[in-house]
Formats: structure tokens, sequence, C-alpha cells
């Protein structure tokens, strides 16, 4: 996606996207140490999701995001950070510099090749690299299930099986320069209701790619499943985050 793409989805991603449990930061902090104090770079920070929660650890972040309109959506929440218009694949930071960097919601986006050494150029000896993803982790449910099928059979691109992080290793060992420190999967259950649910989705980048037709009726087709499995309209979804980290040792990019 270009930038003005995913300009376009500010409004919806701030006001439908949910925050990451908990259970992410804790084992983040496990294995990487606790956040307060570090320089933390967030790649493709968006809307300030996980900026907001790193910073109420208190972590010191350098916000990085190619969407303008997100990134001021981000400001709007979290003052203290500092935010950087700039593509993570050539940050205009120093070498070794950050302690930390952490991708929410957003590794998949940057160059298999390009952003890993740009990550390793960009952090100290003995520093972190982690990247995580909310997912609804519904499977075996009726309704999920149909769910996944229909956006499956309308967005061009879209596998349900793309929810396994394990690719993300992948781009960083192949550099040879990390050391794989960690996986966690952290099971939690979101509640909301189907009208929040439909900005959701709207939310997503390859419905976002949709002509208006095509977009209107999968959105309606959603309603219909969802509204069909909870006729009170309040859903209760079941979500699973993966985080994947990994250690930066010695070496030249």
């Amino acid at each position: 996606m270009a930038r003005p793409q995913f300009d376009a989805l500010a409004e919806d991603y701030d006001s439908a996207r949910p925050s990451y449990p908990d259970g992410v930061y804790q084992a983040l902090q496990e294995t990487a140490g606790p956040l307060a104090g570090k320089l933390v770079l967030e790649g493709g920070a968006g809307t300030g999701i996980a900026t907001r929660q790193l910073a109420a650890r208190g972590a010191r972040i350098v916000a990085v995001d190619i969407a303008e309109r997100m990134l001021h959506k981000a400001r709007e929440h979290s003052s203290e950070a500092r935010f950087l218009l700039a593509d993570v694949n050539a940050t205009p930071l120093r070498d070794g510099c950050v302690d930390l960097a952490c991708f929410a919601q957003s590794w998949h986006w940057f160059s298999g090749s390009d952003a890993p050494r740009e990550i390793a150029r960009v952090l100290r000896p003995g520093g972190f690299w982690a990247a995580w993803w909310n997912q609804e982790w519904a499977d075996g449910e009726e309704w999920f299930d149909a769910y996944q099928s229909l956006l499956e059979s309308a967005c061009p691109g879209y596998d349900r099986r793309h929810r396994d992080a394990r690719w993300a290793d992948a781009r960083i060992e192949q550099i040879g320069l990390f050391e794989f420190g960690s996986e966690t999967e952290v099971p939690w259950t979101r509640t909301l209701s189907v009208r929040e649910w439909l900005t959701y989705e709207r939310s997503k980048s390859y419905v976002g790619r949709m002509s208006a037709a095509d977009r209107d009726l999968l959105l309606s087709q959603i309603g219909d499943i969802a509204t069909e499995r909870f006729p009170d309209g309040l859903m209760s979804v079941r979500h699973c985050t993966r985080l994947r980290i990994a250690r930066r040792h010695s070496g030249t990019p």
C-alpha cells in the first residue's frame, strides 16, 4: 500500500483497532528487560496504539511511519513520544542508538531484505527486535470459519494461514546478525458491537483496497454473519496475539 492508502484508513484504524494484551509486554520485558528508560524505535507506528502502551511502561519512543495522517492521530494520543515521518527500510537514525525495535502489527509491510539489515544497523549490540500481531483466532466456530472463508474468496491475497508469524523469524535470522530469543502466544477475548466490528473490518488494508461497491457488499455479508451469530449485537471474539523476539549480536550489517 502507498502512503495515501494508509492515510485513508486512519480514522477507522484509530477508532476500531484494539490495543495489545498486557501479556505481550510482560513477555517482552522477561526477554529484553524492563522497558523503563529504553530508547525504542517503533516501526510502522500507525495511530499509536503500541506507542501509548510502551510509553505507559516508561519507554522513550521514536515512532516512525510513512503515513502522515496516521502519525497525526498517534501524536494526538501520545505527545510525549517523538514522531518521525520516514521509511523504516532506511531510517535517518544513527548506528547503534536504539535499545529495542518494535513492530506492532506492521513487520510484514517492510522489505524482507532491507528492513532486517536496517534494524541491525540502528540497534546497539545486545539490543532486541520484537514483532507482534493481534489476530482473530476463533477457528472451529461455525460463524468464524464462514467469515474467514468469505474474506478469502472476496479479498485477493488474503489467506488465514498467514496468521502464523513464523515467517518473521526467517527474515531476521537469514542475515546472520540476530539470535532467536523467544516466541509467545497470548490468547484473549475481545467484546465489541457488530457496528464496531464492521468499522474494524474497514480498517484492514485488503478491504481498503477494494472498490467501494465490492467493499460495501463484503461488509454487508460480514454483518449478516455476525448478526446471525450474535443477534443482540454484542460480539465476543477469541483472539491470539503472537510475539516474536530476537537479540542483536555483535557484527557488521
